[in-house]
């Protein structure tokens, strides 16, 4: 069987967390006995992994171009997955119309509807000079009729987060027979006599790439809000900020006299990241599950996040430090935690029973497989009880269709 995902990007795993879970979802369908082909309208880039070199056959398509017709109608999937909601969008009904028994999943990667609600509610924050705290984010946006649609269309939707399971059958009723969960995955707990010790390391780093919204608006917030709350209290730490795709506004933010270094690109996230005393994740908003987070874990550094942060990841209560997305409480746990060998020890314990409890690959592994024969065997009854994709599957919904018909013969005429 032929397994097809059409990608937003192209895998990229030493820059983003998202590219390392969609090597290990494809490594997933690959175990459940696909062939994979990964296609993707995006240009390619030198940090792409090389898709050959696993088994894995790349395509370069397009958007708005019927030749993508006859393409999948030839190659006949099986099973097509999306990843995000746009590029179910753009390629759906081109599948249901050439592969009408390829079923269908949706990796939303995260939960773009919650994540731009949030990302709105701060800046209302920002623009009201904190004199009204954030209002709750409203979700019912336009994005969300985007994305709740894309999920309606397809067979099974693909969540890495729990909580935001919760959000789609409680705010938007959908069912939770069609909502699959898979975390980041590690196939084995850490050595932890190859960690470095407290001793061995100094300063403090974040690491994301700038692309990603939540990343960037992190850096500039910490650097304006905690870093110099922090550095009144340890004159000699430095923070060092990592990330791919660091803009023009992203570089001017280094300041080697504050001790804060946009260092860019690092070819080994964990390497790098085993150096360093501590880890901070000073997300603002967000969704899904967070890299950066796990990366801290794998390498026994003891990472200080915020609620945002810690959503989907871990309780509240089991990071060994009171969680807080308040400056001066945020300040106070990182020069607590650099000064104290004690508390530091224990924050890295509590991480390594966050992996041992929520990540591991044989705990999550078989179900999916066994969803994705489920899948396979059932595809007709699935489809028969999924009303609200079959509503929305009818001509008068099917507007991406015609927008992107309307687009290709523009572009014919042009």
């Amino acid at each position: 069987m032929r397994a097809l995902l059409i990608a937003k990007n192209w895998p990229e795993p030493a820059s983003t967390a998202a590219g390392r879970r969609t090597l290990d979802l494809m490594d997933l369908c690959h175990q459940a006995g696909y062939q994979i082909h990964i296609a993707s309208p995006a240009e390619t880039t030198p940090f792409q992994q090389d898709l050959p070199d696993m088994a894995y056959t790349p395509h370069r398509v397009a958007v708005n171009d019927s030749a993508f017709d006859q393409w999948i109608a030839t190659l006949k999937p099986q099973l097509v997955v999306y990843d995000r909601f746009v590029m179910e969008e753009q390629f759906g009904w081109r599948v249901r119309e050439h592969c009408p028994d390829a079923a269908t999943l949706l990796d939303t990667s995260d939960f773009h509807t919650l994540r731009e609600a949030r990302q709105h509610a701060v800046r209302q924050f920002d623009a009201s000079d904190g004199s009204a705290p954030p209002r709750l984010p409203d979700l019912y946006t336009a994005t969300a009729e985007r994305e709740l649609a894309a999920m309606a269309r397809c067979d099974r939707v693909l969540m890495i987060s729990q909580v935001e399971i919760k959000w789609l059958t409680s705010v938007f009723n959908l069912p939770v027979e069609q909502l699959l969960y898979l975390p980041f995955l590690i196939p084995a707990l850490p050595d932890t006599q190859a960690w470095r010790t407290y001793d061995d390391r100094q300063h403090l780093m974040m690491i994301g790439g700038f692309k990603h919204a939540p990343n960037k608006d992190a850096v500039l917030w910490f650097k304006q809000a905690v870093w110099p709350k922090v550095r009144r209290e340890l004159p000699a730490a430095e923070c060092h900020v990592y990330g791919a795709y660091a803009d023009h506004t992203v570089q001017q933010w280094h300041a080697p006299k504050q001790k804060f270094f946009i260092k860019g690109r690092c070819d080994d996230a964990l390497e790098t990241m085993s150096r360093y005393r501590l880890n901070v994740a000073p997300l603002r908003f967000g969704a899904g599950q967070k890299g950066k987070i796990l990366e801290g874990w794998l390498t026994g550094t003891p990472t200080v996040t915020t609620p945002i942060g810690a959503e989907s990841m871990i309780a509240p209560d089991a990071l060994g430090y009171p969680i807080s997305d308040d400056p001066d409480q945020l300040a106070a746990t990182l020069v607590g935690l650099y000064q104290s060998p004690e508390n530091w020890q224990k924050v890295q314990r509590c991480g390594l029973q966050a992996l041992r409890t929520g990540f591991l690959r044989d705990d999550h592994a078989p179900g999916f497989i066994d969803a994705l024969h489920n899948l396979h065997d059932n595809l007709a009854d699935i489809r028969h009880r999924n009303l609200w994709g079959r509503i929305l599957w009818q001509s008068k919904h099917r507007a991406t269709e015609y927008m992107s018909r309307w687009i290709e013969a523009k572009n014919r005429r042009d």
